[in-house]
Formats: structure tokens, sequence, C-alpha cells
């Protein structure tokens, strides 16, 4: 899948937990795009759908202070879904309560760099790869949001509250899913 384990250098504990911390939510997003990453073709526009819901939700939740490079990828990703989607008209997910910056950076660059393994994946399938998964890997946004991170090392607070956070923000991915038709007793089948 999707998830996968990444050695974390010396000075890296931060990064470390907050992955571990997060993993369960991670993987239980995963296995509601299951039925999608084993067979894509019928399942590309529901979870291109999805996807759009999801980021747009967090979009929302993000507010002001997400950082303006992660928060331009968010937009570029949204805007590339929507055309992609052909500005289909999507259902929303209600607002909570604000997730900080740092939970939106780390889900907006988790979800493009997880576009790299769903572009192997349909170009494994033969299908077209839609422009939302043909962007290039955010290598200098992920290089930025990890220093941001590893500076909250010894900072318990901060690091608590960035991992409800990031719960709380892969719960948006898996209500869109839902909101999809995928993690359903029908996709079982």
């Amino acid at each position: 899948m999707i998830h996968q384990r990444i050695a974390t250098p010396a000075g890296g504990a931060s990064r470390a937990r907050l992955r571990e911390a997060t993993q369960d939510a991670h993987r239980s997003v995963e296995e509601c795009f299951a039925p999608f990453m084993a067979a894509p073709a019928p399942h590309l526009d529901r979870f291109m759908a999805a996807q759009l819901t999801a980021l747009v939700a967090l979009r929302a939740h993000g507010g002001p202070g997400v950082v303006s490079e992660d928060a331009a990828l968010l937009d570029a990703l949204i805007d590339d879904l929507s055309a992609d989607l052909a500005g289909r008209v999507l259902p929303g997910l209600p607002q909570g309560r604000p997730l900080l910056p740092e939970a939106v950076s780390y889900l907006t660059l988790g979800s493009r760099l997880g576009t790299e393994v769903i572009k192997r994946r349909l170009t494994e399938a033969r299908l077209a790869v839609p422009r939302a998964f043909a962007a290039r890997p955010p290598s200098l946004a992920w290089q930025a949001f990890r220093t941001r991170i590893d500076g909250l090392e010894g900072d318990e607070v901060a690091l608590s509250a960035l991992i409800e956070d990031a719960r709380r923000g892969f719960e948006l991915f898996r209500a869109a899913a839902g909101l999809h038709g995928f993690g359903t007793a029908e996709m079982a089948t």
C-alpha cells in the first residue's frame, strides 16, 4: 500500500513519533481505498472525487496559518482534481474545529507524495494518468516540513497537538471515502 516505513535519521524523533502515532489512522484510510488500488479502472472517478472532497475539507480546516508553499500545493491538487473531474459538483464535509497548520501540511504533502504510488499503479494498469497525479513530488517542501517538525523536539505539548490534529485530518479522508462509497460493505464484494 501507500503507507511505507521510512527510516528516520538521527535527530528525527519528532517525525518518527508523528508517523508512528498516526500510522493506524493512515492505514485505515488506505484500507478504505484498497479496492481502487487493487483495480483502479472501475474506481478511478470515485477515488478522485473522494480525494477532492477530502482535500477541500482539509483546506477549509486549515485557515490562513498554513505554510504558503504547502497551501499552494494543496490548492494545486484541488485545482487539478477539479479539472480532472470536469467541474463536477461534489458533496462536502461538515466544517469542524480548525486543524493546526502543520497537520494540514503533513496531510497535504503526504497526499502529494502518495500520488507517486498512484501514478505507478495507474501506469501498471495501463490507464491514462490524470493531471492530479502527474505533478512532480514536493521534495523541497517535504524537506522543509521535516525541518519544522524536527524543531518540535522536546515540545511535548506541540507534538501531541500535531498528532491529534493529523489524526483528525485522516478522519476527513475516511469520511470522504465513505461519502463516495469506499469502505462500505458493498465495496468488499
